[in-house]
């Protein structure tokens, strides 16, 4: 008799009962997650907030954010729990993240737990979503011009044009042997420049390795140091300006010096770490310091050897 009450109405009785309180308890919990862009430059920022609302202060939630993310950067991660009028609990996670790889990617689902007294967590997830990273679009819009109208031909005296004509002979012969003589001036001028931009270069890089070293430079003011010693010394040696060139430009110029390929990788990441730490507030250890110093020196050392090549083979 016992038997037969407890498999035709108790077992039911019990699993109704449990039903109930879970059918309850999914239907009181809420959660929305909301993130503000999901296209992105590479290095700009996306704030993705998750709230969770639970029916009562007895339960607990354990929110983690892993320490690696495939494809991301996590910058900052923030949680902190309430407790309303109401008597819900409520948990709020605002995550800032960021990519510098360049394609289209899923930001993974996140997991929690819930916890109350005397029962065992339950693992549920937040929804994935996918982030398109590229670079900045190239303004191809060209701005119009007016077309001038043709002016009229004014007869002059042939006389005059004789005249004007042996003057312009003089002029574009003087200015002809001026042209050359300062050309051939301006590449021995260039040659020694190209030597002291070495030298200068050289010894910025020793005194920035003792700041870092010592510690008493900050991670932006060292990087940005970096990438000055690095245009100062490409610009010298080539007799140009990118002391206002972005990263992506300088590294479509250097193609033409013929690097091989562990020093443009090199150089890549040297200063694509020093975007990182001016756009995205990434904090580098004085170690990745010394490496990306390492990085510039190899790379400047490489183009004046290439560059005294290159100069000897034209004697």
């Amino acid at each position: 008799m016992h038997k037969i009450l407890q498999k035709y109405f108790l077992r039911p009785v019990i699993l109704a009962a449990l039903s109930c309180v879970l059918f309850q308890f999914s239907h009181a919990q809420n959660i929305s997650s909301t993130i503000d862009k999901k296209s992105i430059l590479i290095g700009e920022q996306i704030n993705y907030d998750i709230n969770i609302t639970l029916p009562s202060p007895e339960y607990k939630i354990t929110f983690n954010v892993p320490d690696s993310i495939p494809h991301f950067e996590v910058i900052t991660k923030t949680a902190g729990d309430t407790t309303d009028k109401n008597g819900n609990f409520a948990l709020h996670a605002h995550i800032i993240f960021t990519s510098f790889d360049s394609g289209s990617y899923n930001f993974p689902a996140l997991q929690y737990r819930i916890n109350r007294q005397n029962t065992a967590s339950q693992a549920l997830y937040t929804d994935s979503f996918k982030v398109n990273v590229g670079y900045m679009p190239l303004d191809k819009s060209g701005q119009p011009r007016d077309i001038k109208t043709v002016l009229d031909v004014q007869v002059i005296d042939w006389f005059w044009i004789s005249i004007a004509a042996g003057v312009l002979a003089i002029f574009i012969f003087g200015y002809l042997y001026f042209y050359f003589r300062r050309k051939k001036n301006k590449k021995k001028t260039e040659n020694k420049s190209a030597a002291t931009a070495y030298d200068e270069a050289i010894k910025a890089l020793k005194e920035l390795r003792l700041k870092n070293k010592e510690a008493i430079v900050s991670v932006k003011d060292f990087h940005t140091a970096l990438a000055h010693v690095f245009k100062q010394y490409y610009g010298k040696s080539t007799g140009q300006n990118f002391m206002n060139n972005t990263t992506a430009e300088i590294l479509s110029t250097l193609k033409k010096f013929e690097l091989t390929a562990t020093t443009n990788a090199a150089t890549a990441t040297a200063l694509q770490t020093g975007d990182a730490v001016k756009f995205a507030k990434y904090h580098p250890t004085l170690t990745e310091n010394e490496a990306a110093l390492d990085y510039v020196k190899t790379t400047i050392e490489e183009m004046e050897s290439l560059t005294k090549n290159k100069n000897n083979r034209n004697i």
